[in-house]
């Protein structure tokens, strides 16, 4: 017995509708799943890119407050000059806003302009706005009234007084605002495109996986309705085939946003790493040491400056490509810090100046002694002959970036003028680091050269028999009238940033003929080569020698090296106006004769001895290759008939050898030096 069946046509109109509902649902999902990754992938987009453009426009603020500076910064600027100098730069159109304040806080020029239309909807410029901070700048050099200098005592001309104004400017935006717009626009119209190629692609996927069906369907809808038909899947597809290719749209997209986040990135690191180097650019460090300092939970910290010294005369010496891998060469030596202590931060200030933070106090005297050891050891380093020295604080609080930077700076500059040591590291405690607390050293230290309130003390330069050749003097100066005398190494390296080393040296000049005219014994002054090279000093030097000939003749002057291309005439007319006046001159190399200069025309103008800084020969008892350079240059400086010196020798094992190699007297830092010979208060 045939059992009840149902019709047949009514079935197959049922099973008929359920393939177009399908594909209209999984075209449906298809579209939905495309939609919310598109819209998820812009808003990354945006973002990324919004934060890069802030970074770059924060770039931008602050090289157009340099460039400003370089414009504004005149030493007789009045407020009206400043006024008009800033108006010109303004209506050039590069600048939305110039801002110029004193000290005291008044605004002595105001600029600012609404945003140039960028052609962007303003619904886009609310919901992705570009905002970067000011360039901001301190003009230390400006005078803001015509202020009448009287300055009496040695060197008056090198007298300055100076008020400094602050300077906040902003580049144009419209740009950033123009390029997040075009690139969001255009990445959209791809992304919608690729989405309705991926929408009529799945869909003629679709048709040919139901087609099959629909063919086998159809004859059912002839048959009459008390037969009943089989269906034949034989010949049905599986959705395989639309799988691959949704997954190879998705794999498209997802190689699209990559490659433009790709982009995104490249932008962000020209932004923050320095090109050559690859460690953090000034302000991108900067910034980031800023938050450092100022995270009330981050606990003491400690920064440390690395100074590769004199990276011009380096540049020329050694070349280019020579300069370059050794500043890679100090920079892969930081990141290393960065790689293994977590927390630690490295970027390049300028040229040749490098800065490594550490999360932790208490060890920056240690990482710089060994810091200071692994670059000695650079290959790099040794066969540039170039000089680096390290300098840092310790135990830094919650503070300001400048704040840590100056302290830091100071003990660099200790370091680099240090015979001992090329390292030096302070406790913040110790240390005037603010900018105010600079300036207060500036004027103090000029008014104690006006008032030449100096104190010469000397340490005896023998012979290997312990004879003395003649007193190495050092000035010592009292900065407050009714404090204690401060060594060199407390003002010299702010006097050297101040320009005052002209007047300092003056001074020790004056001193010294004074005491050699009160006790007969011969002395020695070195002169840095800022000094001898400034306009007016070495008539000045003629002048003091000329009214004291006799204390002349006893007093030797030991002249800086000066830097290569530098113009030799200046040493030339020095060397020319004081030799008639009786005066020993000789010379001290800068690299420690790695790069010596024209000795016999030296000799034959009159230079009698060259001396050597003991940093430049340590360790010469251990090291063969440092014995052969100190053999060669010693032979050479008494072939020629100079006198061989050598200052501040640190180990009595180096000293020993260096007799043995012919030298004719040293200066060792173990011998105590005298007490005051002579003073004017």
């Amino acid at each position: 017995m045939t059992p009840a069946l149902a019709p047949t046509r009514p079935v197959a109109a049922h099973t008929q509708a359920r393939p177009g509902s399908l594909q209209l649902r999984v075209i449906a999902l298809v579209a939905g799943l495309l939609l919310l990754f598109a819209l998820a992938s812009m808003g990354l987009l945006t973002w990324t890119l919004a934060q890069a453009l802030q970074v770059e426009q924060t770039a931008r603020n602050a090289e157009a407050a340099q460039t400003l500076a370089a414009i504004l910064n005149r030493p007789r600027a009045d407020a009206a000059t400043l006024q008009a100098l800033a108006d010109a730069r303004y209506a050039l159109g590069r600048e939305d806003r110039i801002r110029v304040r004193s000290a005291q806080g008044s605004t002595l020029v105001s600029l600012d302009r609404a945003a140039a239309d960028a052609g962007v909807p303003v619904w886009f410029n609310e919901a992705w706005p570009i905002v970067a901070p000011p360039g901001r700048l301190t003009l230390a050099n400006v005078r803001l009234a015509n202020l009448s200098l009287a300055s009496t005592g040695i060197g008056s001309a090198f007298s300055d007084t100076s008020q400094p104004v602050v300077l906040e400017a902003e580049a144009g935006r419209a740009w950033a605002q123009q390029l997040l717009w075009r690139t969001v626009s255009r990445s959209a119209a791809l992304l919608g495109l690729l989405a309705a190629a991926a929408s009529l692609l799945a869909a003629a996927v679709l048709r040919g996986w139901l087609l099959p069906w629909r063919l086998r369907l159809g004859p059912l809808q002839g048959e009459a309705a008390d037969r009943w038909a089989l269906l034949d899947d034989s010949g049905v597809l599986d959705a395989r085939g639309l799988a691959r290719s949704m997954h190879a749209t998705v794999r498209d997209l997802r190689q699209d946003v990559a490659a433009q986040a790709e982009q995104v990135l490249r932008l962000q690191r020209q932004a923050q790493l320095d090109s050559l180097t690859g460690v953090s650019l000034r302000h991108h460090f900067l910034g980031q040491l800023q938050r450092r300092l100022a995270d009330p939970q981050a606990g003491h910290a400690a920064l440390l400056i690395v100074r590769v010294c004199d990276l011009e005369a380096l540049n020329l010496r050694v070349g280019r490509d020579a300069t370059d891998r050794l500043l890679c060469a100090v920079a892969h030596l930081l990141l290393t810090y960065v790689d293994r202590v977590s927390g630690a931060l490295a970027g390049r200030l300028n040229g040749g100046d490098f800065a490594l933070c550490l999360p932790v106090g208490g060890v920056a005297l240690e990482t710089a002694v060994s810091l200071r050891e692994a670059l000695a050891a650079l290959p790099a380093s040794r066969n540039a002959g170039a000089l680096m020295v390290v300098g840092g604080v310790d135990d830094l609080p919650q503070s300001t970036c400048s704040a840590a930077l100056a302290a830091a700076d100071a003990a660099l500059a200790r370091a680099e003028t240090s015979e001992a040591d090329s390292v030096a590291v302070d406790h913040h405690g110790d240390l005037v680091a603010d900018a105010a607390g600079a300036q207060a050293w500036r004027a103090q230290i000029a008014e104690a050269l006006t008032q030449a309130r100096g104190r010469l003390h000397t340490t005896p330069v023998c012979d290997r028999q312990g004879r003395t050749l003649h007193l190495a003097c050092a000035l010592h100066l009292q900065l407050a009238a009714d404090g204690t005398h401060q060594p060199p190494r407390a003002w010299l390296a702010l006097a050297r940033r101040a320009q005052l080393l002209p007047r300092v040296d003056l001074l020790t000049l004056q001193l010294a003929l004074h005491a050699i005219a009160a006790d007969g014994q011969p002395r020695c002054v070195r002169l840095a080569a800022v000094a001898w090279a400034s306009p007016g000093f070495v008539a000045a030097v003629r002048a003091l020698l000329q009214a004291a000939p006799t204390p002349a003749r006893a007093l030797a002057i030991e002249l800086a090296e000066p830097d290569p291309g530098a113009a030799a005439e200046g040493l030339a007319a020095a060397v020319a106006a004081w030799v008639p006046s009786g005066v020993r001159l000789g010379l001290r190399l800068a690299h420690g004769g790695a790069t010596p200069p024209d000795l016999a025309a030296l000799q034959a103008a009159g230079v009698a001895f060259v001396t050597v800084a003991g940093k430049h020969l340590r360790g010469v008892a251990a090291d063969e290759a440092l014995k052969a350079h100190a053999r060669g240059l010693i032979k050479r400086v008494r072939d020629l008939g100079l006198t061989a010196l050598v200052a501040g020798a640190s180990d009595a094992h180096d000293l020993a050898v260096l007799w043995n190699l012919g030298l004719d007297g040293a200066a060792a830092p173990q011998a105590a030096p005298s007490e005051v010979l002579y003073e004017t208060a």
